[in-house]
């Protein structure tokens, strides 16, 4: 809970990051469909998608980074002690609605799916729209992995919907391997560079 604590603003800059990319996600969606009708092609909308995910996945390595960067002062400092997996634990919070919505539209839908009770169908709907809204940079992503099943029905809303649950997982990680090289104080840019060679040895021919 210290932790929690001590890291709250840094959770929440992290879902503002995933409320920020959810609006510009929506806002091609809506594009596309404008522009294309909404009978448009699915591997737009699934590049769309990807060009979002990434994009979102970015921010949250460079905002991993950040947090890394400035615990590895402290730690340097001897002020804090290192934490495994601190990247992951602010993630998981940050991503924790995704999660609770998607493990109750799962459970739901399973269980309407046994009992055919109209209630449970009910809260499952309402999961799965705030899934669909908060989770929009992976619509076009989710939908193409299942697009083998029957449009609208509820097996497709079923699938999406664990999809979306597997989903924040990248964002996690995103999340854990920049927070992980901040603390290293490793660049991304550096690993592609080429190390200087060191003089030859021996005199000239």
């Amino acid at each position: 809970m210290k932790l929690l604590k001590e890291n709250s603003y840094e959770i929440v800059r992290l879902f503002i990051n995933q409320v920020g990319i959810t609006i510009f996600s929506l806002v091609l969606y809506t594009g596309l469909d404008f522009g294309m009708g909404k009978d448009s092609s699915h591997t737009v909308r699934i590049w769309l998608s990807v060009f979002a995910t990434v994009f979102y996945l970015i921010l949250l390595y460079n905002a991993g980074w950040e947090y890394g960067s400035k615990d590895k002062i402290k730690i340097d400092a001897g002020k804090m002690g290192a934490v495994r997996g601190k990247g992951v634990i602010m993630a998981v919070v940050a991503n924790s609605l995704n999660f609770l919505f998607a493990i109750i539209g799962v459970v739901s839908m399973a269980i309407y799916f046994a009992t055919e009770a109209a209630w449970l169908y009910t809260v499952f709907s309402v999961a799965n729209l705030f899934l669909r809204f908060f989770c929009a940079m992976y619509l076009g992503i989710i939908q193409g992995i299942f697009s083998y099943l029957p449009a609208n029905s509820n097996m497709d809303y079923f699938f999406e919907t664990v999809g979306f649950g597997v989903m924040p997982l990248l964002a996690i990680a995103a999340t854990q391997i920049g927070y992980l090289f901040g603390s290293k104080d490793i660049r991304i840019v550096n690993l592609f560079k080429s190390k200087p060679q060191g003089p030859t040895m021996g005199g000239r021919d």
